[in-house]
């Protein structure tokens, strides 16, 4: 019995591991943008502003690619597309030498996640 009942555990099994890591699937790229987030705007210096800057858009190519649901999946995107298009503007104030203005875009980083951020809960 337990030999015909085997090969019918062990998809299910598996399946059941599975389950928690597409729960939990944005929850990584999500909390090291949180992270490189909070570093930039505490940044001191442009160069470690950038560093952090250049992480946050590493995280959000690696969100793109995470499994999300279906319903919510647009809306998030769209709102991963507005932060990079922030970060590119943070950037580019950087290399113009505009700290000021780039510290202007991080803020407006800040306001898209209170926007977008209900996008990204799995639930619901």
């Amino acid at each position: 019995m337990l030999n015909t009942v085997r090969p019918l555990l062990l998809p299910l099994m598996f399946g059941l591991f599975t389950l928690p890591a597409l729960a939990g699937d944005l929850e990584q790229p999500m909390k090291k943008m949180g992270f490189n987030y909070k570093q930039a705007t505490k940044a001191s210096d442009p160069a470690t502003m950038e560093k952090h800057i250049n992480q946050m858009r590493a995280e959000i190519d690696e969100a793109k690619t995470r499994q999300m649901p279906t319903a919510k999946k647009e809306k998030f995107l769209e709102g991963l597309t507005e932060v990079q298009s922030e970060l590119d503007a943070s950037l580019a104030a950087l290399k113009a030498g505009d700290e000021a203005k780039a510290r202007e875009h991080l803020a407006k980083v800040n306001d898209l996640k209170k926007e977008y951020h209900k996008y990204a809960k799995q639930k619901g």
